[in-house]
């Protein structure tokens, strides 16, 4: 089985993205007019076209002068670089003047590209770039420096969550779809819906790394037993957050109280005591905790 390169992120980090994403995602479905489960890769570039100053730079290291993916974007351009930038860069984002121009290496396969399309405009929207002047540059390997890490991380992560939206994905999930046909319909990598299946059961369905993985490659592997599974562990997931008004939590103190009761507890809470209460949430697949720890966790960075 081939590795698939996959950088495991506290549950804080994965939150705080899926929050950006949703919130970008609500934008885009007003916008739309479409449910989110609907949106595609090709609605949220169209979305930020339409929304900021952006020039497209498609590029290869031979001229040419055919433009693989011309019917992806609006306003585009293709440019010639050095062969051993063109192995090293999938895409770049640089802000210049009034305009942000994205970078795109189009040896790639196209999913592969409008995933680097929504990373590098998760750069542009989530990270401040006019102001910093920041340039982003997406590797197709190699290791990134520890400030820019972080940055790099919230851009895949976001851009898995756009690419395939967590109301779509567990809409798929629950129709006993086999790996294949989740990744025909999203137009998903391999790769790409590996990783976001890795995180959505982590994450989301509250399974450790292993446990996670392990469905994974049987789903890949077209286990239908697997399929059934994973099903159910979402139909009880959303079943219980259906009922979150109605059950009692219980608190990492061992106590079980309210709801009412859970979000004054949590409010007396300090940053670290959050944090520290949501690794308890995620731990014993505490969906509802998790939720309202997070809830408070945001209104406190405010």
């Amino acid at each position: 089985m081939k590795k698939f390169e996959y950088r495991v992120v506290s549950p804080v980090a994965y939150t705080k993205c899926l929050d950006m994403a949703n919130s970008l995602l609500d934008k885009i479905s007003k916008y739309t007019q479409k449910s989110i489960y609907k949106i595609s890769p090709s609605d949220i570039i169209d979305y930020f076209e339409n929304n900021f100053n952006i020039l497209f730079v498609f590029f290869e290291s031979e001229p040419t002068s055919t433009i693989k993916y011309n019917d992806i974007v609006l306003n585009f351009k293709y440019q010639t670089l050095n062969k051993d930038l063109v192995n090293r860069i999938s895409g770049a984002t640089i802000p210049k003047n009034n305009r942000n121009v994205i970078m795109l290496n189009q040896t790639m396969p196209k999913p592969r590209l409008f995933f680097t399309i929504l990373h590098e405009l998760s750069h542009l929207y989530f990270h401040d770039m006019s102001n910093n002047k920041q340039i982003f540059a997406s590797k197709f390997s190699g290791v990134y420096p520890d400030d820019v890490l972080p940055f790099e991380d919230e851009a895949n992560i976001i851009a898995s969550l756009l690419f395939c939206s967590t109301p779509k994905l567990e809409m798929l999930l629950t129709r006993n779809y086999s790996f294949d046909k989740i990744k025909s319909i999203t137009g998903m990598s391999i790769k790409g819906l590996h990783s976001r299946l890795l995180n959505y059961l982590n994450h989301i369905l509250g399974l450790s790394n292993s446990e996670a993985l392990e469905l994974v490659l049987k789903l890949r592997d077209n286990d239908y037993k697997t399929t059934i599974q994973i099903k159910h562990l979402v139909n009880n997931k959303n079943n219980q957050l259906r009922k979150h008004k109605t059950i009692l939590i219980k608190i990492s103190r061992g106590f079980v109280i309210e709801q009412d009761a859970c979000v004054s507890f949590l409010k007396n809470l300090s940053m670290n005591q959050l944090v520290n209460e949501l690794e308890y949430a995620h731990s014993t697949k505490n969906f509802v905790l998790e939720q309202l720890v997070m809830n408070e966790y945001y209104q406190k960075q405010q």
